[in-house]
């Protein structure tokens, strides 16, 4: 681990279920929020909504780009309903909120949310100021990860090596492209996960949750 410290020097971290943990079910009420608008949008029953939310996730990496490609859903408009949604409950955290600040280096949020929602959540966890950008899901043309042109587009635009970046991540597919671009990868497994699903060659370090990482790594 203290070949990472020495080697990085661009922190790049998810927003949804990484920096704020799955336990405070924002991303579910996202999720059912998105579900809500494919029924009305496309006037289908709640069921068949919910299929077809997961069908554009799994096949366009989103269930926006989904829309979008084969609805002509406007992006702006979408986004606005499915992160309209009271986050105050989501409580801050004492040991993220101290050894964030103790990586040496730059500091960004990399996400498929939308920079108003981003930059509410990170004012909300109390963290706003320790990053040095956000790249959301607007800065690719809402192309979201894992396209790796995505990758590309961020680490242009902030001026990131990527062989000098750590990226940290929920879902680990988002690590994929990372790994292939020659950034270091943490995965946040979260809870319940097999002994025989946390054997990926592109997840370098894994946890249960950002804090268990940062307080078990971070002096």
């Amino acid at each position: 681990m203290t070949d990472l410290f020495s080697r990085t020097d661009s922190w790049v971290f998810d927003l949804d279920n990484t920096l704020y943990d799955a336990e405070s079910h924002v991303f579910v009420e996202v999720g059912n929020r998105m579900t809500d608008f494919v029924a009305s949008h496309l006037k289908v029953p709640h069921d068949e909504a919910g299929r077809l939310r997961k069908h554009y996730y799994h096949t366009y990496g989103t269930t926006l780009r989904g829309l979008m490609s084969e609805h002509e859903v406007d992006p702006a408009h979408f986004l606005q309903h499915v992160h309209d949604i009271d986050i105050s409950v989501v409580p801050q955290c004492d040991i993220v909120k101290e050894k964030l600040l103790r990586l040496q280096g730059r500091r960004f949020v990399f996400t498929n949310a939308p920079r108003a929602f981003a930059e509410l959540m990170l004012a909300q966890l109390g963290i706003r100021d320790y990053f040095d950008g956000v790249f959301a899901i607007e800065d690719a043309a809402y192309w979201p990860k894992p396209k790796i042109d995505t990758y590309h587009v961020f680490l242009k635009k902030h001026g990131v090596d990527a062989k000098r970046a750590c990226m940290f991540e929920d879902l680990e597919v988002n690590l994929r492209p990372a790994h292939e671009l020659g950034m270091s990868t943490v995965w946040f497994h979260g809870k319940n996960v097999k002994p025989e699903d946390l054997n990926h060659p592109h997840t370098h370090h894994k946890a249960e949750r950002l804090a268990d990482w940062l307080q078990e790594n971070v002096r």
